[in-house]
């Protein structure tokens, strides 16, 4: 099966839809339930999957929450509000999240850069001790920050405003206009793996790994192909992180085999401009790759190898697609 998250907002899709392995849509393509005392969707990002429980990013500023599903003989139901910007101030406009298997969760948000770690539901992880030593009191860091902004004090960041923390230890960040009141780039994915977290810097064309017990900047994926970095995906054999380059319509990949990036290393092109402004990425359990192209709102195909042109896999999607992720039958 395929479950697909999409922009949602006024008009839009705001669930998860279900597609059968053919792209053919599900009969009851809604995933998630709505209406009654399930909490309102909308503009739903990244989702995990850890056993039966679905962890899913509700985005829209006003909510700001990763919400948790428990799974039932194919059904979903409601479990909890996970976190909100209402119980922790670093979550607003959040985009990704992802599990380290020891109960802990790390949550990427736009409007403050930052990413956030959890270590039960509302409870936040210790800053990180790297922030700590080199930013000490009086200094003040948003709750559960384990990856700082390089521009603390953004339009909507919660008082008192966190420090500046000079790129490339701080995720860079641009606005919209020259008055600095609107975040415009800023943190999209985030990826633990084997101790470490992968970011993905968008206005910084990078993507950054920092070590996860001390929250320290070890490297950076930069150059090549790879422009304003927006997903990442780790390989079916877990040797290989791919990374959405939503700026030049590319997607790259770096050999983990290689060892955490020491300094910057330049990432090896997989697709290249084949693939519009990209956003989801997943691989089936034939090994098939497959990226969604948001401004198409479609899904296309390619082989293992990333060769060729690719073909259409599910065309006419009613709304812009985000994430995307192959979910084996039971």
């Amino acid at each position: 099966m395929w479950y697909i998250s999409f922009h949602g907002g006024s008009g839009g899709i705001n669930n998860i839809l279900v597609y059968h392995d053919s792209g053919k849509q599900h009969t009851q393509p809604d995933l998630l339930p709505t209406g009654g005392s399930n909490p309102t969707l909308k503009e739903l990002r990244g989702f995990v999957l850890d056993g039966s429980l679905l962890y899913v990013v509700n985005a829209y500023k006003q909510y700001s929450q990763v919400l948790t599903y428990r799974e039932s003989g194919g059904v979903y139901s409601f479990q909890q509000i996970y976190a909100s910007s209402a119980s922790v101030n670093s979550i607003l406009h959040p985009y990704d999240i992802s599990l380290d298997g020891s109960g802990n969760s790390y949550v990427s948000s736009q409007d403050t850069n930052v990413i956030t770690g959890l270590q039960a539901a509302n409870t936040t992880l210790p800053i990180a001790g790297f922030l700590q030593q080199q930013y000490p009191p009086p200094d003040v860091f948003l709750s559960g920050t384990q990856v700082s902004s390089s521009i603390g004090d953004l339009p909507n960041t919660p008082l008192p405003s966190p420090p500046d923390v000079a790129a490339p230890q701080g995720l860079s960040v641009s606005f919209t206009d020259s008055s600095d009141t609107r975040v415009g780039n800023s943190v999209r994915g985030v990826l633990f793996h084997n101790g470490y977290l992968f970011v993905s810097d968008e206005p910084g064309n990078t993507v950054n790994i920092y070590a996860a017990d001390s929250g320290e900047l070890s490297g950076q994926i930069a150059g090549g192909n790879l422009v304003a970095p927006v997903q990442l995906l780790l390989g079916p054999s877990g040797n290989e992180l791919y990374i959405g380059s939503s700026g030049n319509d590319s997607v790259v990949r770096y050999d983990l085999r290689q060892g955490i990036p020491t300094g910057t290393v330049v990432p090896e092109t997989f697709i290249n401009g084949h693939a519009k402004h990209v956003s989801g990425m997943a691989f089936d359990a034939d090994g098939n790759f497959y990226v969604a192209e948001r401004k198409a709102q479609k899904i296309k195909q390619f082989p293992p190898d990333g060769s060729g042109s690719g073909k259409d896999f599910i065309t006419g999607l009613p709304d812009n697609p985000e994430f995307i992720r192959y979910v084996p039958k039971q």
